[in-house]
C-alpha cells in the first residue's frame, strides 16, 4: 500500500492539517512557498480538469493572514465550484453559467465557508466537478474529465471530482464538497481518503448551489483519519448525545453491515471490507464490532430498499427540474445533453409518481431510524468496485452506485466514509452511517489504529 505521507508527485507530499498550522505559525515563508508551487508540479491539463481557480498565483497574490485565528489557523482548502466565495463566481461546472447567463459574483462567502475561515483556515481554490453536481464520474466535456490523481485511466468519482483530487494528490488537506445522491462518499472511496457528509440541515446548505434540496448536504474531505476527526470536532461536535445499550442488549459499539439487493460487489473489495472489519475489531479489542443485519430487519429492508433507486431518479431530478425550469429549454445549447436529460426527467413525472417516489424516501428513514436505534450504526459499501477504469463507467455503474448511496442520502443520517484500499491505487469504501446526534461515535472508528 502507499504509505500515508508518499509523495504522489514530485515534491508534493500529503501534510495534515496539524503539519500545515506548523507550517504557517513557525515558517510563513515555506508555507506560501509550498501553496504558490504546487500547480507548477503537475500536468497543466491535469491540472486544470481539476482546479478552476487557485488564488496563490502571481497576478493573485494571497494575503498569508488568514481572517481569524483557530485551531485550524494557516489549514489551506478548496471548494466545490458550488459554493459561494465572496468576489468570485460560482459557475458550477456549467457553461450555462459562465457562458450564457454570467452571474456576478458571490457578495459572501457560503456558511461552511464561513466557519472553516473563522476557525482560521484559509481558502485556496475553487475545485471542478461534474456539471450541476448531476453524476458520479467526474466527467464534463465543459472542463474536462476529472481523472484519478493516481492513474489517469481511472476516474476520480463524482461529482465532487476535483475536491477529492485536490486531497488525494496532496494539494490540499482539507476539501469541501456536496453529497446528495453520493457525491462526497463515492469520490472519497474511488480515490482512498476519508468523506464525510452531515445529517441533513436546510440551512446547512446556505450559500451552495442546489441540486435536489431534500437531499443536499455540504461535507468535506479528508486524507486521513486524525483530519477527519479534528474536522468533526471542530464542525460537528460536541454533540448532546446518549448512547446506550437497546432493549435487545445491543453494545453502542456494535454496526450492522448490510449489502443491498442487486448490488453485485466485486470479489476483491468484497474481501478487503472483510479484512477492514476484522482488523478494526482486533485493533479496538472488540469495542467496535460489524456484524451481519439481522434477519428480521433485512427482510423489513428489502422491498424499501430494491425501490429506493427509482424513488431517488424521481424525488431528485424533479426538484432538480424546479432548480432549473426556467433555463432548461431556453439554454439547452449550453448544457451538456447527459446532464440535460437527467433533469429534464424531472418534468414527465405524474404528481402520483413523485408521492410515491417520496413514500418510499420517508420508509426508507423510518427503517435506517430503527437500525440505528438497535445497532451502533449501519455499514453499507460505498461503491460497488474499486476505483474503475473510464471504460467501465455505465449506467450498471450509476445505478448499482446510487443503490449503495440512497439509504444515507434518504434518510438524511450523518455518513462517514471510510477507504478501503485493495492495492496501491486501487480502492472502494464503506458508508459508516449513524444517528442524527450520534456523530460522536465516528471518533470511536477515527481512533483505531486500523483508520490511519
Amino acid at each position: 500500500m502507499r504509505a500515508r505521507n508518499e509523495p504522489i508527485q514530485p515534491g508534493i507530499t500529503r501534510l495534515s492539517i496539524s503539519q500545515w498550522r506548523q507550517l504557517y505559525l513557525h515558517d510563513r515563508k515555506r508555507w506560501l512557498d509550498e501553496l504558490q508551487n504546487r500547480p507548477e508540479r503537475f500536468d497543466r491539463n491535469n491540472w486544470t480538469r481539476a482546479i478552476r481557480t487557485w488564488r496563490v498565483v502571481d497576478d493573485s497574490p494571497l494575503d498569508p493572514t488568514p481572517s481569524s485565528e483557530g485551531s485550524l489557523t494557516g489549514v489551506p482548502f478548496v471548494v466545490k465550484d458550488l459554493f459561494d466565495l465572496a468576489g468570485e463566481v460560482t459557475g458550477c461546472g456549467s457553461a450555462v453559467l459562465l457562458d450564457a447567463l454570467s452571474p456576478e459574483p458571490a457578495r459572501e462567502d457560503a456558511l461552511l465557508v464561513r466557519r472553516l475561515k473563522d476557525s482560521g483556515a484559509v481558502p485556496l481554490g475553487r475545485a471542478q466537478m461534474n456539471e450541476f453536481a448531476y453524476g458520479l464520474d467526474g466527467k464534463n466535456s465543459y472542463t474536462g474529465d476529472c481523472l484519478h490523481p493516481l492513474d489517469s485511466a481511472r476516474i476520480s468519482g463524482g461529482s465532487s471530482s476535483g475536491s477529492a483530487w485536490a486531497v488525494a494528490a496532496g494539494i490540499v488537506p482539507v476539501a469541501l464538497g456536496t453529497d446528495t445522491g453520493g457525491s462526497v462518499r463515492v469520490p472519497a472511496a474511488i480515490c482512498g481518503i476519508y468523506g464525510y457528509r452531515p445529517a441533513w440541515s436546510e440551512a446547512a446548505t446556505e450559500g451552495v448551489f442546489p441540486l435536489a434540496n431534500s437531499f443536499d448536504t455540504a461535507g468535506w474531505f479528508t486524507a486521513g483519519a486524525r483530519d477527519m476527526a479534528i474536522l468533526l470536532r471542530e464542525l460537528v461536535l460536541p454533540v448532546e448525545h446518549s448512547p446506550a445499550e437497546s432493549a435487545d442488549g445491543s453494545k453502542p459499539g456494535r454496526y450492522w453491515y448490510y449489502l443491498p439487493p442487486e448490488v453485485n460487489l466485486q470479489e476483491e473489495l468484497h474481501q478487503g471490507i472483510l479484512r477492514w472489519s476484522e482488523d478494526l475489531s482486533a485493533e479496538s479489542r472488540g469495542k467496535i464490532e460489524i456484524v451481519p443485519a439481522p434477519d428480521r430487519w433485512t427482510t423489513k429492508a428489502e422491498r424499501i430498499m430494491r425501490e429506493s433507486h427509482q424513488a431517488y431518479n424521481v424525488v431528485g431530478s424533479r426538484e432538480a427540474w424546479n432548480v432549473h425550469r426556467e433555463w432548461l429549454d431556453r439554454y439547452q445549447e449550453y448544457y451538456q445533453p447527459v446532464v440535460w436529460g437527467l433533469i429534464d426527467r424531472g418534468r414527465h413525472w405524474s404528481e402520483e409518481r413523485v408521492a410515491w417516489a417520496r413514500t418510499v424516501v420517508s420508509e426508507m428513514k423510518d427503517l435506517l431510524t430503527e437500525a440505528t436505534r438497535e445497532a451502533a450504526g449501519l455499514v453499507i459499501p460505498a461503491v460497488p468496485v474499486p476505483t474503475p477504469g473510464t471504460d467501465e463507467i455505465d449506467s450498471a455503474f450509476r445505478e448499482q452506485t446510487l443503490r449503495l448511496s440512497t439509504p444515507g442520502s434518504m434518510s438524511g443520517f450523518p455518513v462517514l466514509s471510510v477507504p478501503v484500499h485493495v492495492d496501491a491505487i486501487r480502492s472502494g469504501g464503506v458508508q459508516v452511517i449513524v444517528g442524527p446526534g450520534a456523530e460522536e461515535q465516528l471518533l470511536g472508528l477515527l481512533g483505531s489504529g486500523t483508520l490511519r
